[in-house]
């Protein structure tokens, strides 16, 4: 009886913890607002500076069950923002994303546009 107490509050903190961290996908900085996004099918890159590569990525082995595909694509699409406004970018150009089953991650290059 005692044993199967301890293993029913195991499971329970274990609950606990994977639930806590489900919420947690990166927000945008509101000074990230005015960056563009770009994928690799739109515009002409020749008139932009380069200010370097990003990679932004959202979700993790223990909590993808518990956030939506859109949430982790908004998470890592607003990691590369920050990134972007942090090199002084006003653009992101992003690629295909790449696939994995328990998270969304972008390669984008980061750029100022006129």
């Amino acid at each position: 009886m005692q044993q199967s107490k301890c293993r029913l509050l195991t499971l329970s903190l274990v609950l606990a913890i994977i639930t806590s961290l489900s919420g947690c996908i990166t927000l945008a900085a509101p000074q990230t607002e005015e960056i563009a996004v770009l994928w690799s099918e739109q515009g002409d890159m020749d008139v932009c500076e380069l200010k370097g590569t990003l990679i932004g990525s959202q979700g993790h082995w223990y909590d993808y069950l518990f956030i939506t595909n859109k949430d982790l694509s908004q998470g890592a699409i607003n990691q590369l923002r920050n990134e972007a406004s942090t090199l002084g970018a006003n653009t992101i150009f992003l690629y295909k994303p790449k696939a994995f089953a328990t998270s969304v991650t972008f390669v984008a290059n980061a750029y100022v546009c006129p």
